[in-house]
């Protein structure tokens, strides 16, 4: 695809279907990932049953996903910074669905199945900066944070689709299938990527060329690029933040959180299964809207701070009581997701609070913060809930509500510390 020179992205309409259908091919890609990340939260107790495996090994097995997507931030920042977007998501793709069928093996090896979650996490770990990216280099900047949070929507659009439906498909056609079915939409992702993924345009390869072609020693662009946004102590108050408002999704909502509505509100799996999905419609609805609203009131710090204070509330009305109904549960989740969706502007302050040549590694920095505490507490998790059971084990030998609310309790641990860093964080409009 060829993109004609121009001087300026407004007022053109070449430019804005061009620019619109780029950052939809990447958006989606976002929603597929998101959709294949949260998969397992509805195959908790299949993979222990296949693996013969206790809550710490399954927890460990599928947090390699978000432990090799964390660090890989830290590359896949400067990768796009130096070489664009097309070639890097369409590679991506093909690891995840890589990674799907090797989860589909018909041999029960948890090794197998380790190694196609590893496979996932290094792909996943191109989408969402990937689209932020995207949105960086194609439109303005007061549309980021609304772009961020329909990314964001699009998201848990994907981890919907996880829940319930894949809940029903899993009981159908089994776990394996499930995921065989997974790879096989890849190839659909593949295919839009191919289509309607144009090359940097011409206003990104001036700004290519102005930072990155005088330089001879690539590797210590990279390196010099990561230590000046590494340097910058805003950068780990806002990534700190992010992960904070993000462990209700990768921790609770993502896996745990399923085997918690059932035991609290005597739910069957599919109906814990539409509970849990509330939270993910929470930010479906609440990440474009207060992103569109930050956007248009210039304000990123007050967002969260009131985003960390409400979620630490909710989350103790969702932990410390014995029982909740299941609609109480629904609803509760569905504010949580409200409240804690304004993570996503942590990413569009960052680039806001670091240097323009360096908005995906910028993003990249929240993203490994974020993704690597979010892969190391799914395990810790699980071995807080084998503790607890040790500690207090149940007549039937299982695990009982006490011993997940016990592992849950860091969730609003982890939004008052974010609260309190709040304090500290800098308002991207007095840096400018």
């Amino acid at each position: 695809m060829v993109i004609k020179k121009l001087d300026s992205r407004k007022g053109d309409p070449d430019v804005r279907r061009v620019a619109w259908g780029a950052w939809v091919c990447s958006a989606i890609f976002y929603l597929y990932e998101y959709f294949v990340r949260v998969i397992p939260s509805v195959m908790g107790t299949d993979l222990q049953q296949a693996f013969n495996a206790n809550a710490a090994t399954i927890g460990f097995a599928c947090g390699l996903y978000y432990i090799v997507y964390g660090p890989l931030q830290l590359v896949v920042g400067p990768f796009y910074d130096r070489f664009g977007a097309r070639k890097l998501l369409m590679g991506s793709i093909i690891l995840i669905l890589m990674g799907c069928f090797l989860a589909a093996c018909p041999f029960p090896n948890i090794y197998l199945f380790c190694a196609g979650r590893l496979l996932m996490g290094v792909g996943s770990a191109f989408a969402f900066i990937g689209t932020i990216y995207v949105a960086t280099v194609w439109f303005p900047s007061t549309k980021l944070a609304f772009l961020s949070g329909v990314t964001t929507a699009l998201g848990m659009l994907g981890a919907l689709l996880a829940q319930a439906p894949i809940a029903r498909t899993v009981r159908l056609i089994n776990w394996r299938n499930t995921w065989l079915l997974a790879g096989l939409l890849g190839f659909g992702c593949l295919f839009l990527a191919f289509r309607r993924l144009p090359p940097p345009p011409e206003w990104e390869m001036r700004r290519h060329a102005a930072h990155f072609n005088s330089k001879r020693n690539a590797f210590s662009q990279f390196i010099a690029g990561f230590l000046l946004v590494a340097r910058n102590p805003q950068t780990w108050i806002i990534g700190v933040i992010a992960c904070a408002l993000f462990m209700p999704l990768v921790v609770f909502a993502d896996f745990w959180g399923i085997q918690y509505i059932e035991l609290i509100a005597d739910a069957t799996k599919s109906q814990a299964s539409l509970a849990n999905g509330m939270l993910y419609l929470g930010w479906l609805l609440g990440s474009p809207i207060l992103g569109a609203i930050s956007d248009h009131l210039s304000n990123r710090r007050n967002f969260l701070s009131y985003s960390c204070m409400f979620s630490t509330l909710l989350l103790l009305l969702l932990l410390l009581p014995a029982h909740l109904s299941l609609i109480s549960v629904g609803g509760i989740l569905f504010l949580l997701g409200i409240a804690s969706s304004p993570e996503v502007i942590c990413f569009i302050a960052n680039v806001e609070l670091n240097p323009p040549f360096l908005k995906a590694t910028s993003v990249a920095m929240v993203n490994t913060i974020v993704m690597l505490f979010g892969g190391l507490m799914q395990p810790l998790c699980g071995l807080l809930i084998d503790f607890r059971s040790k500690i207090i084990p149940s007549i039937s030998g299982g695990y009982v509500v006490e011993h997940y609310r016990f592992a849950l309790l860091i969730l609003p641990i982890a939004t008052s510390v974010g609260l309190v860093l709040s304090f500290f964080m800098k308002e991207p409009a007095d840096n400018s």
